[in-house]
C-alpha cells in the first residue's frame, strides 16, 4: 500500500473521492516573517501577491476596547465572507507567510445562528508574547494530565489512560520522515456555510492563538498555554494550525503517526491539553466516539491520520 493510499482513511473516503487535495505545508519550507509585527491591512478589499481576499476589516478585541482614551491595535484581519475555494486560498496565503507577516486562519463561527461570534463581535482577548515564553510545554500538559484525566484520591481510577498511570508520561519523540508530506482534502479546512479567512500577524503560526486571544479552549486551558504546546508539537511533529472554531482547533499534520506504538505517547500529549478528545458525547468530527474514550483508543485513531480537530467543551 503506498504513503498516499495510507492517508485515505475512512473518515476521509467520502471527501477524497470529489475533492482536490492541498499538501500540508513544511513550516521550515515556509519560513519567518521578517517584520516583528506587520500591520494589518486597513478596511477595504485586500489583495496579496495574487490572492484577492475581497472586502474584509480589521478585527478589535472588544474586551480590551477601553470607554475612553487609545484604541488598541487591532488582533486579526476578517473577510467579510468566505471565497469560492477556501482550502486553496489558504494554502496559497500560507506560502505568502514569510512576506506578508500574516498567518491564515480558516475560522468558523459558534453556528449559524450567531455567524459573528466570536470572530466579527470581537470576542477575543491578545495575551503578550511573554506570556507564552514563560511556559514550559511539558508542565502545561502535566498540569492538563492531572486536573483533567485524573480523579481525585490516593487510589484514582487511571483504567482510561492505560498504558500509562496518574502521571503523565512526558513529552513523545519527534515525528520525522524523509518521505514527502501528507495531502488533505480540501474538505478538511471548508469553511462551511458562515467561515471565513483570518490574518493574524505573528512569528509563527502557533503565536496566533495568543496573539488573537483565542478562548475556545478556556475551560481547561488559557491561550497562552495552548499556544506554548502547539510551539512544541510544531518543532517535534510538525503541525500547522490551519483553523480556529468557537471551540474547535484544526491541526494539519505533515507526517502522522505510522504505527499505534509511536502514536501513543502523542495521544496523551492530546488528551493532555484536550481532555474532550476522550469524551464520548463529543462532536462527530471530533475523536471522542471512535475512541472509546481512552488514551489507547485515541491512539489507534491517529495512525496515519493527517488532521487532528480538537475539540474543547
Amino acid at each position: 500500500m503506498s504513503r498516499s493510499q495510507r492517508y485515505l482513511r475512512p473518515w476521509l473516503l467520502d471527501m477524497a473521492m470529489s475533492d482536490t487535495r492541498i499538501s500540508v505545508p513544511s513550516l521550515a519550507d515556509v519560513g519567518v516573517p521578517s517584520s516583528l509585527r506587520p500591520e494589518l491591512p486597513a478596511a477595504g478589499r485586500l489583495r496579496l501577491g495574487d490572492v484577492d481576499l475581497g472586502a474584509g476589516r480589521p478585527v478589535v478585541a472588544r474586551d480590551l476596547a477601553p470607554e475612553a482614551g487609545p484604541v488598541p491595535a487591532p488582533a486579526l484581519w476578517l473577510t467579510d465572507r468566505g471565497g469560492p475555494d477556501e482550502a486553496a486560498t489558504w494554502r496559497r496565503l500560507v506560502d505568502l507567510f514569510a512576506e506578508t507577516g500574516l498567518w491564515p486562519l480558516v475560522l468558523t463561527p459558534l453556528g449559524g445562528y450567531a455567524p459573528d461570534r466570536p470572530w466579527g463581535s470581537g470576542e477575543l482577548e491578545p495575551v503578550p508574547q511573554a506570556h507564552v515564553d514563560a511556559l514550559h510545554p511539558e508542565a502545561v500538559l502535566a498540569e492538563g494530565w492531572a486536573d483533567s484525566l485524573v480523579p481525585i484520591g490516593t487510589d484514582p481510577y487511571v483504567e482510561h489512560l492505560r498504558p500509562f498511570g496518574a502521571e503523565f508520561p512526558g513529552l513523545s519523540a519527534s515525528l520525522r520522515r524523509a518521505d514527502p508530506p501528507a495531502s488533505v482534502p480540501g474538505s478538511a479546512i471548508d469553511l462551511g456555510r458562515w467561515g471565513r479567512i483570518g490574518l493574524v500577524p505573528c512569528r509563527r503560526p502557533s503565536d496566533a492563538i495568543a496573539s488573537i486571544g483565542w478562548h475556545g479552549a478556556i475551560n481547561s486551558r488559557t491561550a497562552a498555554q495552548v499556544s506554548a504546546v502547539l510551539r512544541s508539537w510544531e518543532e517535534r511533529f510538525g503541525i500547522v494550525l490551519a483553523g480556529l472554531g468557537f471551540a474547535t482547533l484544526t491541526l494539519l499534520v505533515p507526517y502522522p503517526p505510522a504505527d499505534e506504538s509511536e502514536a501513543l505517547p502523542i495521544a496523551a500529549e492530546l488528551a493532555a491539553l484536550c481532555p474532550d478528545v476522550l469524551s464520548e458525547d463529543g462532536p462527530v468530527d471530533g475523536f471522542g466516539y471512535a475512541s472509546g474514550g481512552t488514551v489507547e483508543g485515541l491512539a489507534r485513531l491517529l495512525v496515519d491520520r493527517p488532521v487532528w480537530k480538537l475539540w474543547w467543551d
